[in-house]
């Protein structure tokens, strides 16, 4: 059985995962993060009911956020060489959107894991 991904296959599974990620990425650096960074002891000795250790929770979220964002890119980058070798060519929004998006996510994750 020969499989082969399309670009556009491809492009659709990058947004996908990428669809997935926004929940862990806009969790962790909107969300979680900055009210954990509120409190005056150290996250790290925070224990949670629900989610026990908040600090491994915390990183975690980081951790599968990360992951899920570079798998996404991959996807994408891949989604781009198979077109350029196809001989097709991807609309201006098609590569400019995902570029955006991926830079946006980077850098929320750089500033948050900073704080």
């Amino acid at each position: 059985m020969n499989f082969k991904m399309g670009s556009l296959h491809l492009y659709y599974t990058s947004m996908i995962i990428y669809m997935i990620d926004a929940i862990p990425l806009i969790l962790y650096t909107l969300v979680i993060k900055p009210i954990a960074n509120m409190y005056h002891e150290p996250i790290s000795t925070m224990v949670s009911p629900v989610f026990g250790n908040y600090g491994f929770y915390l990183d975690s979220l980081f951790f599968i956020s990360l992951v899920l964002t570079t798998i996404s890119l991959m996807f994408f980058v891949l989604a781009w060489n198979s077109a350029i070798k196809s001989g097709k060519t991807l609309s201006a929004g098609t590569k400019f959107l995902p570029v955006v998006l991926f830079i946006f996510a980077y850098s929320l994750l750089g500033v948050s894991g900073l704080a």
